[in-house]
């Protein structure tokens, strides 16, 4: 592959990767919950599964009312090791048993060093659980 058309390769992906972030999110359904997905600076979150199957947009999730576990994978830099940055990537779920229809939760997941979590927020900004156990490992 030349370096021509290796570079025209990058800029399509770049700008579909672009594109996607940039689509506008649907309408709330007031008949299930709407679960927005949210990193500090510096962090990636993203929705990954929905009671073990996979979401269509990693920014929000909507969910009937009830009990639901979402899986979110948080990647971010751990800081500098002998050999640069060192990037980590985990996957973090959230189970509660009570989502309520047409409320408004969001995830927000932090990292600090080897430290990583995530709370589920409700619409008036309160903790409402915080994530179960951590995986993380080049292999998420």
């Amino acid at each position: 592959m030349s370096v021509k058309s290796l570079r025209f390769a990058w800029v399509a992906v770049l700008v579909v990767t672009c594109l996607a972030c940039a689509a506008p999110l649907p309408e709330h359904d007031p008949n299930m919950a709407w679960i927005d997905i949210q990193a500090r600076a510096g962090h990636q979150l993203s929705a990954q599964r929905l009671d073990g199957r996979r979401v269509d947009d990693a920014r929000y999730v909507q969910v009937s009312p009830g009990a639901h576990q979402l899986q979110v994978r948080l990647i971010y830099n751990r800081g500098s090791s002998r050999t640069g940055e060192s990037q980590r990537r985990c996957l973090i779920d959230i189970v509660y048993p009570e989502f309520v229809a047409g409320e408004r939760y969001r995830i927000q997941g932090v990292a600090q060093g080897w430290m990583v979590r995530a709370w589920l927020y409700g619409s008036d900004g309160q903790r409402i659980v915080e994530s179960l156990p951590v995986r993380c490992g080049s292999q998420y």
